[in-house]
């Protein structure tokens, strides 16, 4: 507790209104090249983009070429009349012209350089302007007067008075403007010749220092003390809006966004956004005063050139930093946040605090703590009470006084890093050893589930549903019923050192670990997610989490800073994000913990290890123009190569080779390419292939050449794409062809001829063996022939001797059938009789068969269905049975068997017949049918049916068929031919035979 006659000055030191240091100059992101870098000269005179995306750079040491990380310097050794440069124009040829001030002019174009002088027309050695009318023709401002070119032919410009002049502009109507450098303005057109200067116009000095047409056709019109303005018919005096005694304009330009640009001779440089104005000076991030020129290129970027500090690029407009404060240079701010008022409070690592008011930035260095006590947060609330968290216990500062909390008031630890107040206004804390609550002037102590000796708590939020959570660095907790549990919906993910917590307006939480990542917690997801490197997070360091009022989260990272675009991540699960680190424009290195917050005009604001950082979203307009890609040199063996030394013609332009065919021998090649991307030369990315070798895309990479050894003979095309720094890719490759010639004896020519040679030598040759075989083919013809009627004689008698022999089987068959029939006449058993005619029947089916044989041609197979029907008109005699009793359906395809299957399945049909005549007919009555189907299914397998419409199986069919021979053979028949056989009783009996013929 302090003593009360300090309780005033306390409150207003730390209230930042003692002592107070207002904030000091914004810097801006400015990049700069020198000679260091490859500049060969410091003074810049003039800047041009030319249409390959190149920066021309005048310089008074030759002209440089640059593509945003090299510069190419052409001198007066590369074709120029000097390298003294002034001026560069390109014209709408796309030629570049390129002015000198001691030895006259030179046009560069397809790769080469033409001189201009006395012997063309040109008669002045110092050229100051050149532009272009709509005409065509180029026109020249220099110390000899107004010059222009028409049809390549040089005419001095007579209508104005014979003096230098400094600049020229023609109008659309054909009308000149041209300045002095001692007399004023002078304009000539249909009308006549008017003359401006000091005395007569609102021109602030007759000495012109440059003149600029807008697109709205006004003409801005510098001087060495000012500036005017001339629209239509109208000139007018512009104040330029700082208060210095130099205001000698060099060079005026508008920007993409409608910004006027005006650069100072020796007093930096202005923007004019059409309400307000901003200067740019050395404590702004400008290397020089002294500016010469500007420039924009058409991805929205400044180029200034300066008088003796090179080139430099103004990009990234929408941060702006805070690095120098007087006393403080390069503060670390650790706390950083805004009160319901939309002031910001910061705090530094070594204790000072300050606040944000109005557009300044007021600093205290006399605070109450000891020197070296950092600030981690300061909480401001509406009864103007203030808690500053800091390394050294909390102080809480009132109107009244202010008082100091330490571990000998009860805090667990003198590491606090939050003192966050509730609805009922009690004070929570953050401290390095747990969690306290501060109510009614007493401590109460939370503790951590487990075993936990030591646990930083880094981080507090109480969410939209009135719950607490809380980040330590072991893991995630919530305060439930009064006690402190680890968070089980995050358990899966084992997260520590959790830095900071953060929720949406849709209730969505999300919590960031240090090289962890981000844990998402969606009730309306299944379950919760973590962002990690693998779903495309670029750092997993998390140090602050921040949502913004535009649905953005923000999240500070030892590298760098991501804006997260929230509604695609609920939606979809899915990452987008945009990446600012040092390459576009954020130069804070690195977020502090939880140093990220918001003012109501919409900026958001960083605290950095450098400083404060200040984000202004309406400014932020991501690079939409793809990269400018070409190839810089196609080498042999990774060694330059001479190309013209070679053979080969070169293209003007792009100096590779054309119509590049090389031998089988040189086939190993590099491809040294680039791509131009101003705002961000690092951060380019490639992709390449090389079609007729390979068909798909490189992986995206940083690298700017590829090699391809060994390449075998064939048609190419090298294909490359680039990605700019905000990740837009070249929408069509460019291309390079070439091909590989294959030696000779793989050329088509060569085996064609070897082809023709080849088959006249066959064809030679066949024509010989053709005359030798057809002596030959006539002697075997005959041979053959005799040999074929000999075979045919055989055939026949063996095809005799076979029938021969069936018809003698048959014939013995027959009378062992009659042997039969007459021994059957003296039996008188009904049962020996039955087996008598069973034998018969058995014997007469394979009689048939042999019938069947020595009748038909067809000695090797026998016809089923000829074959079953023949079989059953013998019992139907053998039975005395005729067809309108009982009714035969036969269904059987043409289909031929070998003997031994036909006797099987002869034997088989017999048997089953037999039964069906036998039995099933009992009532002579019934109108009987017998079927007999056989079917083949997909699987090559035959199915063979025999049923009638008879009385059926009798109920003890299964015993009787052990004791009937007959039945018994069926089964042992239908083994023989790889089936089965199954009786069933389905409106009379059906038995059904599964079988497979042999192939």
């Amino acid at each position: 507790m302090i003593k009360r006659p300090l309780y005033i000055a306390v409150v207003l030191s730390v209230l930042c209104v003692l002592q107070s240091i207002h904030v000091g100059a914004q810097q801006y992101n400015f990049r700069n090249w020198t000679l260091e870098q490859g500049l060969p000269q410091s003074q810049v005179n003039d800047i041009l983009q030319a249409h390959t995306g190149h920066l021309w750079i005048a310089t008074r040491g030759g002209v440089s070429r640059f593509n945003g990380k090299q510069f190419y310097t052409y001198t007066n050794e590369s074709g120029l009349t000097s390298n003294n440069v002034s001026v560069l124009f390109e014209d709408k040829q796309n030629n570049i012209w390129i002015g000198t001030s001691d030895r006259g002019l030179v046009k560069y174009t397809a790769g080469k350089f033409r001189k201009y002088g006395a012997e063309q027309g040109f008669k002045a050695n110092t050229v100051f302007d050149i532009t272009e009318d709509t005409r065509g023709n180029i026109w020249f401002a220099t110390e000899e007067g107004i010059y222009y070119l028409n049809n390549n032919s040089f005419t001095k410009y007579t209508t104005l008075p014979e003096q230098p002049y400094t600049s020229v502009v023609v109008m659309p109507d054909n009308t000149v403007l041209a300045g002095s450098q001692t007399d004023g303005l002078h304009r000539a057109g249909s009308t006549g010749t008017t003359h401006y200067n000091t005395e007569n116009s609102p021109i602030p000095s007759n000495h012109i220092t440059t003149l600029y047409q807008d697109k709205n056709q006004d003409v801005w019109i510098g001087t060495e003390e000012g500036a005017a303005i001339f629209s239509d018919t109208t000139l007018s005096a512009f104040k330029i809006p700082i208060n210095r005694p130099d205001l000698g304009v060099s060079s005026f330009l508008h920007d993409l966004y409608g910004n006027l640009w005006i650069g100072l001779k020796q007093n930096g440089l202005v923007k004019y956004d059409g309400k307000s104005y901003t200067y740019f000076a050395r404590q702004n991030g400008l290397r020089s005063k002294r500016i010469n020129t500007l420039a924009a290129d058409k991805e929205g970027n400044i180029w200034i050139g300066t008088n003796g500090y090179g080139i430099q690029q103004y990009t990234s407009p929408w941060f702006i930093h805070y690095f120098d404060f007087a006393e403080l240079n390069e503060p670390r701010v650790t706390a950083l946040t805004s009160d319901n008022k939309g002031r910001i409070w910061v705090g530094t690592e070594e204790g000072n605090t300050a606040y944000l008011d109005g557009g300044r930035l007021n600093w205290n260095l006399n605070t109450l703590w000891p020197e070296g006590t950092t600030v981690h947060r300061i909480a401001v609330m509406e009864d103007q009470t203030t808690w500053v968290a800091t390394s050294n216990g909390a102080w809480n500062v009132t109107p009244l006084g202010a008082r100091h909390f330490t571990i000998d008031n009860g805090l667990p630890a003198n590491e606090v890093y939050q003192c966050m107040p509730d609805e009922k206004g009690n004070i929570w804390m953050a401290t390095a050893n747990g969690i306290v609550c501060y109510t009614n002037g007493a401590f109460k102590k939370y503790k951590l589930p487990g075993i936990l000796p030591v646990a930083k708590i880094h981080h507090m939020l109480r969410d939209s549903k009135n719950q607490l959570w809380i980040a330590a660095s072991t893991g995630v907790y919530k305060l439930v019923n009064g006690e402190i549990i680890k968070a089980p919906e995050l358990e899966q993910f084992q997260l520590e050192e959790v830095t900071s917590i953060a929720e949406d307006k849709y209730g969505v939480l999300y919590f960031g670990g240090f090289n962890y990542g981000i844990a998402v917690l969606n009730d309306k997801w299944e379950k919760p997610k973590l962002l990690t490197k693998d779903e495309g997070l670029p750092n997993e360091g998390v140090k602050g989490l921040f949502v913004d009022d535009k649905d953005n989260l923000w999240v500070g990272t030892s590298r760098n800073v991501l804006k997260v675009l929230l509604p695609p991540l609920r939606q979809h699960q899915k990452l987008s994000y945009r990446s600012y680190s040092g390459a576009n424009g954020f130069r804070g290195i690195e977020i502090n913990n939880n140093a990220i917050t918001q003012t109501p005009d919409g900026c958001i604001w960083f605290g950095t290890t450098k400083g404060l950082t200040k984000y202004l979203p309406t400014l932020d307009r991501p690079n939409k123009i793809y990269p400018k890609v070409s190839i810089n040199e196609i080498m042999l063996y990774q060694k330059p190569t001479d190309w013209q030394q070679l053979g080969y013609k070169s293209d003007s332009i792009s100096g590779l080779p054309i119509n590049l065919r090389l031998p089988h021998t040189q086939n190993h090649l590099t491809f040294d390419f680039h791509a131009i991307c101003l705002s961000g030369p690092e951060q380019v990315k490639y992709k390449y292939r090389l079609k007729g070798y390979q068909d798909q895309w490189s992986a995206a990479t940083d690298q700017s050449f590829a090699s391809y050894p060994n390449l075998t003979p064939g048609n190419y095309n090298f294909e490359l794409i680039a990605q700019n720094n905000d990740g837009y890719w070249t929408p069509k490759p460019y291309v390079y062809a070439f091909s590989i010639v294959p030696p000779i004896w793989r050329r088509e020519w060569f085996i064609g001829v070897l082809l023709l040679v080849v088959a006249g030598a066959v064809l030679s040759i066949v024509k010989l063996r053709e005359r030798s075989l057809v002596k030959m083919n006539t002697l075997l013809e005959m041979r053959v022939n005799h040999r074929t009627r000999l075979l045919e004689r055989k055939n026949r008698e063996k095809e005799m001797l076979l029938q021969e022999i069936h018809h003698r089987v048959k014939n013995n068959l027959q009378i062992v059938i009659s042997m039969l029939n007459l021994q059957s006449r003296y039996v008188q058993d009904p049962q020996a009789t039955d087996v008598m005619r069973a034998l018969k029947s058995r014997v007469r089916s394979m009689a048939i068969l042999h019938e069947r044989l020595y009748r038909h041609d067809d000695l090797g197979a026998i016809d089923l269905d000829d074959y079953f029907r023949g079989i059953c008109e013998s019992l139907y005699e053998a039975y005395g049975i005729t067809e309108e009793q009982v009714h035969l359906d036969l269904s059987v395809p043409s289909i031929k068997v070998d003997i031994d299957t036909a006797i099987t399945l002869g034997l088989i049909v017999n048997e089953l017949v037999s039964n069906s005549l036998k039995y099933a007919f009992t009532d002579r009555n019934q109108q009987g049918q017998l079927r007999i189907v056989l079917k083949q299914d997909h699987n090559g397998r035959f199915t063979l049916t025999v049923s009638d419409n008879g009385r059926g199986l009798p109920v003890d069919f299964e015993q009787k068929m052990k004791n009937s021979f007959g039945l018994q053979l069926v089964s042992s028949l239908s083994k023989k031919v790889n089936g089965r056989i199954d009786f069933k009783n389905n409106n009379g009996t059906n038995s059904i035979l599964y079988f497979v013929l042999p192939s």
